[in-house]
């Protein structure tokens, strides 16, 4: 028996405000992100190593 998903509910003027009042450095994280998932090879490597740089650190 199939279930179909939920219908994901786009509003992009919404999403644009919630994304500008995210704090500088996590936009900046989350575009680095977004241009790492389209990109491939050292592109991408580098682009990942940027992220791990700007990231905060994690805790021990």
């Amino acid at each position: 028996m199939k279930t179909t998903p939920p219908e994901i509910e786009k509003d992009f003027g919404r999403d644009m405000k919630t994304f500008e009042q995210l704090p500088t450095k996590t936009k900046e994280l989350e575009l680095l992100q977004l241009e790492a998932e389209k990109s491939t090879g050292q592109t991408s490597v580098v682009l990942n190593e940027m992220i791990r740089e700007k990231s905060p650190k994690a805790l021990s």
